[in-house]
């Protein structure tokens, strides 16, 4: 078991995490988030669909959706204390592996340059969202080759190089690195809950129960001592290519 100390371990100043949908963020690691932001480190969020999809309701038409979504995503955001929002727009539900994805991501983590993404674990067993899936895999082509000036070379100024560090997975099944959130857990919480359009009634307290008694099983796996943690599978960009060893690392 490797374990990773964040930040201090990537002397990191600025962290962006990219999620397929508005909520995905604090669903895997809201309150890491705002940790982070506590200890003085820059947060920002790529968001890389508009959430259309995203409600039962009939009455609402897809723009209503739209915006109710992006609302509730900046509200959620602000919480935790994130400033700077990124958004791709691409359609919800009907996210593919394009040209045009991987461009547009590739621009923004360039332009925010980053020491560390998070973003969803695309390998995760029995993940039925085609978004899920085709976001990860990009985030981690896009980790793996931003620093190579021969993809997207448009996107360069002269003598830009980023530096990425790490590339951080959350609601994986395979973390390598757990994080104290005993002080941030029920901000998490409160972030969950301003997507209002997602999760109420049952169904949130459903979430809230799932997710706190995952943390608290976490957390007998950290370092140190604490009630809850956010457990995360970090790697570096050199691992994501030919090698055999990333799986068990």
């Amino acid at each position: 078991m490797i374990s990773y100390s964040i930040p201090s371990s990537f002397n990191m100043k600025r962290a962006l995490f990219i999620q397929p949908h508005p909520d995905d963020n604090e669903i895997g690691a809201g309150a890491t988030i705002a940790k982070l932001i506590a200890d003085g480190i820059e947060v920002h969020y790529l968001t890389v669909t508009n959430g259309e999809s995203g409600s039962y309701n009939v009455t609402l038409s897809t723009q209503e959706i739209i915006e109710i979504r992006r609302k509730e995503q900046l509200k959620a955001g602000h919480l935790l204390g994130v400033k700077q929002f990124h958004w791709l727009n691409f359609l919800d539900g009907h996210l593919f592996d394009t040209e045009d994805l991987r461009a547009q991501m590739m621009k923004v983590v360039r332009q925010v340059n980053p020491d560390i993404i998070f973003t969803v674990d695309p390998w995760l067993p029995y993940e039925a969202h085609i978004d899920h899936s085709v976001t990860g895999r990009v985030a981690s082509f896009v980790a793996r080759t931003c620093g190579n000036p021969h993809f997207y070379p448009e996107q360069l100024t002269e003598g830009e190089r980023p530096e990425l560090k790490a590339i951080a997975y959350y609601t994986t099944h395979r973390p390598n690195t757990y994080i104290n959130v005993d002080d941030f857990w029920e901000l998490k919480l409160s972030a969950i809950q301003a997507h209002n359009s997602q999760f109420s009634g049952d169904h949130l307290d459903f979430l809230k129960a799932y997710f706190t008694q995952k943390a608290i099983q976490m957390a007998a796996k950290a370092p140190s001592p604490c009630q809850f943690a956010e457990g995360f599978k970090i790697l570096s960009p050199l691992m994501l290519h030919s090698n055999v060893d990333a799986l068990n690392m």
